[in-house]
């Protein structure tokens, strides 16, 4: 189990993908500041700056992590691969705020240490899968 773990997410492809993830959710959670601010429901909030942030994230992805050109394909099922840890981000800041009275603020950031590793998996399964060669 150990030895597959260290080789799913101790790698550089990992690494690159973390840094990039970091660029993103950096512009996530600072989107979801400005929309809480605002007055936004938490939940929605979250799921706003997810959204916002997607479209970065796939080309940087599909450049540096997986060294794959863009096409339609990938374009258009890359936002699935985000469907598992978008969806869970946003029950956990809603849990974190509501349940745990977390402070609103950084409610997003304690749901990321589950939901970076589920999106690095549904990803590479989706890029693997669009940029396949036939």
């Amino acid at each position: 189990m150990l030895k597959l773990i260290k080789e799913k997410f101790l790698n550089k492809q990992f690494l690159t993908f973390g840094l990039i993830g970091a660029f993103n959710t950096i512009g996530s959670v600072l989107i979801y500041m400005v929309c809480v601010a605002l007055g936004m429901q938490v939940g929605l909030a979250s799921l706003v700056g997810d959204c916002t942030t997607m479209i970065f994230s796939y080309f940087l992805n599909m450049r540096f992590t997986y060294h794959e050109k863009p096409n339609l394909k990938s374009f258009v099922t890359f936002p699935v691969s985000y469907v598992p840890g978008t969806l869970l981000n946003m029950i956990f800041t809603v849990v974190f705020v509501d349940f745990l009275h977390a402070p609103k603020m950084i409610a997003k950031a304690l749901a990321l240490p589950v939901t970076i590793p589920l999106n690095y998996l549904t990803m590479s399964v989706i890029v693997k899968w669009s940029t396949k060669k036939k």
